[in-house]
């Protein structure tokens, strides 16, 4: 049950934010989030995430975030989830200029806490795999941004972390647990 709730509050993230749906922000994140999206945009309060956000996201055209099935580890009342993304950001329409459109996929890596309400994400890390067309100086073909396997390696990815004590617990792989 906690899994599916939990995938239910991630996935309300895409509706609430393609419908600019800000108050269900609420239903999602903790009051003291800490969010940070690819490296520099950073917020540690909702109010001022749901404010800035509103200001980033109603200034565009539309945009479409598409949210894949995350994957969820549980300690206790405190869960970690990895979930892949795609997202699509016009800041004119129809698109004139190649950086008029943008398109890339992401990963959210949360951290979520449950609370009298429900489950909500207590801490978000928000970064992108690739994208294309983000700003005009970078050209109409795709680039990679952030090297997944290096954070992971690195130990800076929540998930992967909590997945692998985890399965150190269970000693699923004894070669982690050396």
């Amino acid at each position: 049950m906690s899994k599916h709730a939990i995938t239910e509050v991630i996935n309300l993230y895409g509706i609430a934010l393609d419908s600019h749906s800000w108050d269900l922000f609420d239903a999602i994140f903790t009051a003291d989030v800490e969010a940070d999206y690819c490296h520099v945009l950073h917020w540690s309060d909702l109010a001022s995430f749901k404010r800035e956000f509103a200001q980033m996201h109603e200034a565009t055209a539309g945009h479409q975030h598409f949210l894949g099935v995350p994957q969820i580890v549980l300690e206790g009342d405190r869960a970690f989830a990895l979930t892949y993304g795609r997202f699509n950001l016009f800041r004119q329409s129809p698109a004139v200029e190649d950086s008029d459109m943008s398109e890339g996929g992401a990963w959210y890596d949360d951290e979520l806490v449950r609370i009298a309400a429900g489950w909500r994400i207590r801490r978000r890390v928000a970064r992108n795999f690739w994208w294309r067309g983000t700003l005009p100086e970078q050209g109409p073909y795709p680039a990679v941004v952030d090297s997944f396997p290096e954070l992971a390696r690195n130990g800076e990815v929540a998930y992967v972390n909590a997945l692998r004590r985890q399965l150190r617990a269970s000693a699923a792989l004894p070669e982690l647990a050396k």
